[in-house]
C-alpha cells in the first residue's frame, strides 16, 4: 500500500512539475510576442541596424551580405552588423519569407522578424525551467526555491526586452540557457551522451550569437575538463580516455555546426574570423567623420578615470553611469527612454544585494574538496562537550569547481564591458551583461533560500513567501509592458 502510494504521489509531482514547465513558457511565449506586436518599428538598440540584415537575406532569397555592402551598412557609424553572427537575422529571414508566402505583411513585416528572438527567449525560458529542477533538487530544496530561480532568471523584464525586437541577445540567452541545463544535467547525471550533445549545440549556438556571451564556451571547455580530470574517481588513464572520446564528439558538432561562418568569415575578411578587425576598418572608412574610430571621444581618448565613467550622468540618462547600468539591466526599454519606476528597480538591487551577500558570507560553497561536519563528544577536566568537527575529505567537489565557474561567468561579461566603455564607446547599457544573468540569479536564489531557511522555521510560511516572491517576479515584466510600454507609444 505504502508503494502504491508513493507512486501515486511521484505521479502527481511530476504531472505538476510538466504543468508548471508550460505554464511558465506559455506565459513567457504570450508576453513576448504580444509585446513584440504592439510596439513600432525602431524600438530597441540598433533594431533598425540589424533589421537590414534580415531584411536582405530575406529580400534577395538567403544570400548572406557582406559587412561592407551599403544596403545593411549604416550611413552614420559606417558598419553594419554582417561582420558578426547573423544567425539570428537568418531565422528571421525565414519567418519573413514564410508569412510571404501566405500574405503580404507590407510594412508590418518587421513584426514577423522578431518572432525569431520571440521563439530564442521563450526557448531560454524552456531551458532555464529544465535546469533549475537539477540545479534545485527536491532531496535538497523544497519545490518552490526552483521556482524562484526560474522566474528570477526567466522574467527578469530586461531578458523579456530583448525578446521583442530584431537582436542577437536573444540567441545568447537561449544558448546561455542550454549551456547551463547541460552543466546542471551533468551535477546529477554525469557526462552523459545526452548532456554532452546538449553542451556542444549550446557552444555551437553561442558562437553563433553575440561575443560578449563567448565566457560560455570558455567556461565550458574548463568545466568538462576539470570536472573530467578532478572529479572522476577512475585511474587516470581511464579518465583521460573517458574526456578525449567526449571531448572530440562535443568539438566536433559543435564545430560542424557552427565553423562555417568563422571560415566564410576569415575568406571574405583576409584571415580575419571574427570580423571586428574588418568592423572597425569599415567604420574607420565609410563613418561619419567624428565618428570614425580614430577620432570618436573614448573615456581612454578623454584621459577618464573610472571616477570620471562611473559619477559621469548623460542628459538622456536619469541616474549616473553606474547605476544606469544596474537599472537597465533589470529593465530599460526602448531606445534606453522607457526606465520602470525607480522604487521598482531599487527593489530588485536590495533584493539581489541580499541574497548575494547571504550566498558569498556561506563556508563551504566554493570549496573545491568535500566537507561534512561531524558531531563529537569530548570530556575535559570531567565536562561533557559536544563538538562539530569539520572534516575535509581528499575527493574533489564537483559543486565548487561549478560554483567557481558561476563566478567566471559574471566576471568575464563585466571585464568585456568595461574593455568596450573605455576603448570603445561610453554605453550605460545593462543587456551587455545579460550573459551573467543566469550565474547572478543563481546566487541570488542560494542567498535567499539560506536566510529564509534560518528565520522561517515553518516549511508551509516559508512556501508561501518563496510562491507570492515567484508570483511577483512573472508578474513584473507583464506590469512594464502594460503600464510602460503601451502608454508610450500610444502617445
Amino acid at each position: 500500500m505504502n508503494v502504491k502510494e508513493d507512486m501515486l504521489k511521484k505521479k502527481k509531482t511530476e504531472i505538476n512539475e510538466k504543468t508548471m514547465t508550460l505554464v511558465f513558457v506559455l506565459l513567457a511565449f504570450v508576453l513576448l510576442t504580444v509585446w513584440a506586436m504592439t510596439q513600432p518599428f525602431d524600438s530597441g538598440p540598433d533594431e533598425h541596424m540589424r533589421y537590414l540584415v534580415a531584411d536582405y537575406i530575406y529580400k534577395y532569397h538567403g544570400a548572406l551580405p557582406r559587412g561592407d555592402d551599403p544596403e545593411v551598412r549604416n550611413k552614420v557609424w559606417g558598419i553594419s552588423y554582417a561582420y558578426y553572427p547573423i544567425v539570428s537575422y537568418m531565422v528571421s529571414a525565414v519567418f519573413m519569407r514564410i508569412a510571404r508566402l501566405f500574405t503580404n505583411p507590407g510594412y508590418s513585416i518587421f513584426k514577423i522578424a522578431r518572432m525569431a528572438d520571440v521563439l530564442f527567449v521563450t526557448g531560454a525560458v524552456y531551458f532555464v525551467v529544465k535546469a533549475s529542477g537539477k540545479l534545485f533538487p527536491k532531496e535538497k530544496y523544497s519545490p518552490e526555491v526552483r521556482w524562484m530561480f526560474a522566474a528570477l532568471a526567466g522574467f527578469m523584464p530586461q531578458a523579456i526586452f530583448l525578446g521583442t525586437y530584431v537582436n542577437t541577445d536573444s540567441l545568447a540567452l537561449l544558448a546561455a540557457a542550454m549551456i547551463l541545463y547541460a552543466w546542471a544535467s551533468y551535477l546529477r547525471e554525469d557526462w552523459t551522451w545526452k548532456n554532452c550533445i546538449v553542451l556542444a549545440v549550446g557552444m555551437a549556438v553561442c558562437a553563433l550569437s553575440y561575443y560578449n556571451a563567448y565566457g560560455w564556451i570558455l567556461c565550458s571547455f574548463f568545466f568538462f575538463c576539470l570536472t573530467i580530470l578532478l572529479g572522476r574517481e577512475e585511474p587516470f588513464p581511464q579518465r583521460i580516455r573517458f574526456l578525449f572520446s567526449r571531448g572530440i564528439v562535443i568539438a566536433g558538432v559543435t564545430i560542424l555546426l557552427c565553423g562555417w561562418w568563422f571560415i566564410r568569415n576569415a575568406v571574405l575578411y583576409n584571415g580575419d574570423f571574427l570580423g571586428r578587425r574588418s568592423c572597425a576598418e569599415c567604420a574607420e572608412k565609410y563613418a561619419q567623420k567624428d565618428y570614425r574610430p580614430s577620432l570618436y571621444p573614448t573615456p581612454e581618448k578623454l584621459k577618464w578615470s573610472w571616477k570620471d565613467i562611473i559619477f559621469y550622468q548623460d542628459p538622456g540618462w536619469y541616474h549616473n553611469w553606474a547605476l544606469t547600468v544596474c537599472v537597465s539591466f533589470i529593465g530599460t526599454f526602448g531606445l534606453m527612454e522607457i526606465y520602470m519606476p525607480y522604487a521598482v528597480s531599487k527593489m530588485y538591487i536590495v533584493f539581489f544585494a541580499v541574497g548575494i551577500l547571504s550566498v558569498f558570507l556561506t563556508r563551504g560553497i566554493f570549496n573545491l574538496r568535500k566537507t561534512m561536519y561531524i558531531r563529537q563528544k569530548k570530556t575535559v577536566a570531567g565536562d561533557t562537550w559536544k563538538i562539530k568537527a569539520k572534516v575535509t575529505s581528499g575527493k574533489c567537489n564537483v559543486e565548487g569547481i561549478f560554483h567557481w565557474m558561476l563566478i567566471l561567468l559574471i566576471v568575464i561579461p563585466v571585464i568585456l564591458f568595461m574593455y568596450y566603455v573605455y576603448y570603445n564607446d561610453n554605453q550605460a547599457q545593462g543587456r551587455y551583461l545579460m550573459p551573467a544573468l543566469y550565474p547572478l540569479m543563481y546566487f541570488v536564489t542560494l542567498g535567499w533560500n539560506k536566510i529564509l531557511t534560518k528565520v522561517i522555521k515553518n516549511e508551509k510560511v516559508r512556501g508561501w513567501i518563496y510562491k507570492a516572491i515567484t508570483a511577483l517576479l512573472v508578474i513584473s515584466p507583464f506590469a512594464c509592458w502594460a503600464f510602460l510600454i503601451v502608454p508610450f507609444y500610444a502617445k
